[in-house]
């Protein structure tokens, strides 16, 4: 009986081995077309004309957007992945749908991904956009007819 029950174990233990396998290259053939994807993006000249940015600048967002902590590399998906197809989607306004086939993604990982993204780059805002004080308004404005109804100035 005992005997029975290692070698049921072990020809289990073999099954889960070769399945085991088996996923992982699938999973690997899954992978290789988005890591070719994205490889390819980042070689072509019309990068600025999909992503509506230059390859120096898209790897420095990366890399602040990888530093906020709200998106980071996974098994699946690396940080320029998520962060190109928000900016695809921002840049072209494209919808879910055609751009979760272009990455072999589903329409529910391409909508985390983006809010991943979006919330990284509002936690950023505070380096990026300095917001004005209010006390100093530009000569070419404040001279302006067009923005007087905005920008009164009351001396």
């Amino acid at each position: 009986m005992i005997l029975c029950m290692i070698g049921f174990g072990l020809n289990l233990l073999q099954t889960m081995r070769t399945r085991g396998n088996c996923m992982s290259e699938f999973q690997l053939q899954k992978k290789r077309p988005r890591q070719e994807l994205m490889e390819y993006l980042v070689q072509i000249e019309q990068f600025r004309d999909i992503i509506h940015m230059g390859p120096q600048a898209f790897l420095e967002l990366c890399q602040r957007i990888r530093g906020t902590g709200l998106v980071k590399d996974a098994y699946r998906s690396t940080v320029e992945e998520q962060v190109a197809k928000f900016l695809h989607i921002i840049g072209h306004n494209v919808k879910n749908r055609s751009l979760s086939f272009f990455f072999h993604r589903s329409r529910e990982t391409v909508s985390r991904h983006f809010h991943n993204v979006l919330s990284a780059i509002l936690r950023l805002e505070g380096k990026f956009l300095i917001q004005p004080n209010g006390t100093v308004v530009e000569p070419h404005i404040l001279n302006n007819n067009r923005f007087y109804l905005y920008f009164k100035v009351c001396l």
